[in-house]
């Protein structure tokens, strides 16, 4: 017994200083810049564990882990893809891990424009951002699963517009039962913004990832205005339009969710205080399997740096691309 709490009392401190400071990131890069991928977080390496309040906690947090793991990979990869494409039409090599090739083509993509362009007023891609939508009822049954609650008493809050009935009070304008703004009480339907449960600090780490991680987005609009334009290199002019149209709408979509999931993010980290503050429990609770779920928080603290890069690389050369196709609100 004395072992098990050892190293589930290290897991749990490392943890909570994660949760506290943040371990040192790695360099960015993610899953395709040398950064690995697949942290080996399996919730059913350590059998039936969900089987009392402490195991079903601890089985939502590490469903959510392996869950935000792989789309940090997966959201990555779809940014690598769009980079890969906008190069290969720009005639670039479309080589190299997300940062680097983002970034080239992000240089190629603004050279491509400024050569081949003589403007008196600067050329803009005007653009309609996607709009995101997660579905309420199902964050609202991720949270019940885990709390072993009824769905109908989870609260649900919708940092955005509540397409649905908002039973609280609206921060923002309600029309016909919608709230456009924060709902402060459940929201029914779906939210077209950041689904915020109000529950445990592990199930709501757990629901707010596993949620906003399937947030549906609608197709972004993308449109190059040429007004004041003389195009003096119709090829290299023809070329940036083409990968602003078949890369820059892919990348906003992927943008928006990994926006969305970065906040969940925080929270999940954050879960590193509550392990802390349990782990003594954990021991008692959990038994001899609690080496077995040490060692898969283990995992996930060894995962945290590189999912928190592969987020932060892919916002960043996401919105270097952006930039370079010149790229501003209708």
């Amino acid at each position: 017994m004395s072992i098990q709490r050892g190293v589930l009392v290290s897991v749990a401190f490392c943890l909570g200083l994660l949760a506290l400071a943040g371990c040192p990131p790695q360099p960015p890069g993610g899953g395709r810049g040398g950064g690995g991928g697949g942290a080996g977080i399996n919730p059913g390496a350590c059998g039936t564990i969900d089987t009392n309040p402490v195991g079903r906690k601890l089985h939502a947090f590490l469903v959510a882990s392996a869950e935000l793991d792989r789309a940090s990979i997966e959201l990555e990869g779809t940014v690598h893809r769009a980079c890969g494409k906008m190069a290969t039409i720009l005639g670039i090599p479309a080589t190299g891990d997300t940062k680097d090739l983002c970034n080239r083509t992000a240089i190629a993509l603004r050279d491509n424009l400024q050569v081949s362009v003589k403007t008196e007023s600067r050329l803009v891609t005007r653009t309609v951002p996607p709009v995101c939508t997660t579905d309420i009822s199902f964050t609202a049954g991720l949270v019940a699963e885990c709390e072993a609650r009824a769905s109908a008493d989870i609260d649900v809050r919708c940092t955005g517009r509540c397409s649905g009935t908002c039973n609280g009070t609206c921060s923002g304008t309600m029309s016909g039962g919608q709230c456009d703004g924060t709902c402060q009480g459940r929201c029914s339907g779906s939210c077209n913004g950041y689904a915020d449960v109000q529950a445990s600090a592990e199930c709501k780490a757990s629901a707010e990832v596993r949620a906003n991680l399937k947030t549906t987005c609608t197709e972004p609009k993308v449109e190059v205005v040429r007004e004041n334009v003389t195009v003096v290199d119709t090829t290299q002019f023809d070329r940036a339009i083409q990968a602003i149209n078949e890369g820059l709408p892919t990348l906003m979509v992927a943008t928006a969710k990994l926006e969305l999931a970065g906040k969940a993010l925080v929270n999940w980290v954050a879960t590193g205080a509550s392990l802390l503050r349990s782990s003594g429990e954990l021991v008692a609770q959990l038994g001899e399997k609690g080496v077995c779920v040490g060692g898969q928080l283990a995992a996930v603290v060894a995962a945290s740096a590189n999912i928190q890069a592969r987020f932060s690389v892919s916002i960043e050369v996401s919105a270097q691309v952006s930039a370079s196709a010149g790229a501003g609100g209708r």
